[in-house]
């Protein structure tokens, strides 16, 4: 099997890399002492690619990827996770016993991430790999110029759009406003955070006699929580200052594999033809990057649904 998908469910095999503690070799000529203090002596343990059959990291009741504590039936064996383990005795037996060797196996049991082509060098935890994919920073994005067959990372993203469509994105700092000016020819624009290079997309659109404007971030759809607010500001040209329009909200997300949205879905800004001037779109752009609360981890693990065998 191709690993390239890491979403809970299991299917053939699986290219793994294991992470040896220790390794003794015996050199038959009285070196072995030598060979084992050179092993210690490296920064990182040995490892070695092995293909094995995925469905060995897999819990036997929910189906869903292994990770310690690992649980054996007491009547036929059964592997199962700690959510299983009670549950297992309406299928079997109660799962009561502990295996500490396969809590060292799936615990080091390493897949490549799915998004090798797009620059991600990274070997990650076979059971926290579906939650790498989903933030991985190379997960591929399309281009968001219409009918342009581009697909890569971000940062494959940003020299794309500056090779092949002559479009610089215009980099902006989190928690400070930014006064930028947009024509009103071009339906979208890009922008890149300084402090992360995260990529930022800013479309615009007609809307009845106004000009709808959306602030989306270029990344994966899927990610679990809010990471960005924003607030879009148009004011009147020149000196007076008496009309503004504003919107204040969360970032939402995109890969683009469906194209830039059309105006008016979502959250939009709606400026209004007496705010722009000629053919440009003057706005103020303010974009915070929210930190993730420090709520205390309940100690009470949740249930976890059944999957189904592939």
């Amino acid at each position: 099997m191709e690993v390239g998908d890491y979403s809970g469910k299991y299917a053939g095999e699986a290219e793994v890399k294991l992470e040896e503690g220790e390794v003794m070799q015996d050199g038959g000529d009285g070196g072995g002492g030598s060979a084992l203090v050179a092993v210690e002596a490296m920064t990182e343990p040995p490892q070695v690619d092995i293909r094995m059959d995925v469905a060995l990291l897999h819990c036997h009741s929910c189906h869903h990827p292994l990770k310690p504590p690992v649980f054996k039936c007491d009547a036929a064996g059964h592997i199962v996770c700690f959510y299983c383990r009670a549950g297992h005795v309406d299928i079997c037996s109660r799962a009561s016993t502990q295996c500490p060797e396969l809590d060292a196996v799936v615990g080091a049991a390493k897949v490549p991430c799915p998004y090798r082509a797009f620059g991600c060098e990274q070997y990650v935890v076979y059971h926290g790999a579906a939650d790498h994919q989903r933030a991985c920073h190379c997960t591929p994005c399309s281009c968001p110029e219409s009918g342009c067959p581009f697909v890569g990372s971000r940062g494959m993203l940003l020299d794309h759009i500056a090779a092949a469509h002559a479009r610089l994105a215009v980099t902006v700092r989190y928690g400070r406003s930014s006064n930028l000016n947009f024509p009103l020819s071009q339906s979208w624009h890009v922008l890149v955070a300084e402090e992360d290079k995260s990529v930022f997309l800013v479309s615009l659109g007609a809307l009845g006699a106004a000009t709808a404007v959306s602030l989306l971030c270029v990344r994966a759809h899927d990610v679990p929580a809010p990471q960005f607010w924003c607030k879009l500001f148009a004011e009147r040209p020149g000196e007076d200052k008496d009309k503004l329009v504003l919107m204040a909200s969360t970032v939402g997300s995109s890969t683009l594999t469906d194209g830039v949205p059309a105006a008016g879905q979502g959250m939009f800004l709606a400026v209004p033809q007496e705010l722009i001037s000629g053919e440009m779109l003057a706005l103020i752009i303010r974009i915070d990057h929210l930190r993730p609360a420090t709520a205390p981890k309940s100690t009470t693990p949740r249930a976890r649904t059944p999957g189904k065998m592939q």
